[in-house]
C-alpha cells in the first residue's frame, strides 16, 4: 500500500490530531486561537501532509521506473512473495507433509496391546 493510501485511510484522525495540535501550540506559547484559526490551520497542515505523501509516493515510483527496478511480488493462497519473478523456481515451490503410515492391525506387533479374536 502507497504511504498516501495510508493517509487518505486514516484522514479523520490526522484531522483531530492536527486541530490538537494547534491549540495544544497555541495553548503552550500562550496564545488563544479561534475556532476558524484553529480550522484553518488544521486543514492547511492535513494539505501539506497529503502532498508530502503523494509527492514521496510519485517520487519513489519514478526512481523505480527509471532504475527498472521491478520488484515482482506474487501471492497465492495467502503466502506473498515479494521480489521473486513469476515464472521463478522459487515461486513454485510447494510444501507437502509426508504421507501418514497407519499401524497395521494383522497383529505382527505393529504397536502394542493384545488383540482379540
Amino acid at each position: 500500500m502507497a504511504v498516501s493510501d495510508a493517509v487518505v485511510g486514516n484522514l479523520t484522525t490526522i484531522y483531530v490530531a492536527a486541530i490538537a495540535a494547534v491549540k495544544a501550540f497555541g495553548f503552550a506559547s500562550g496564545r488563544n486561537f479561534g475556532g476558524a484559526f484553529v480550522l484553518i490551520a488544521a486543514t492547511a497542515l492535513v494539505g501539506l501532509i497529503l502532498i508530502g505523501t503523494l509527492t514521496w509516493d510519485v517520487s519513489h515510483k519514478a526512481k523505480h521506473a527509471v532504475l527498472r527496478d521491478h520488484v515482482h511480488e506474487m501471492c497465492k493462497g495467502g503466502i506473498c512473495w515479494h521480489g521473486v519473478a513469476v515464472k521463478s523456481p522459487a515461486s513454485q515451490v510447494r510444501f507437502r507433509l509426508p504421507p501418514q503410515q497407519q499401524q497395521q492391525q494383522n497383529g505382527d506387533g505393529g504397536g502394542g496391546g493384545a488383540q482379540r479374536h
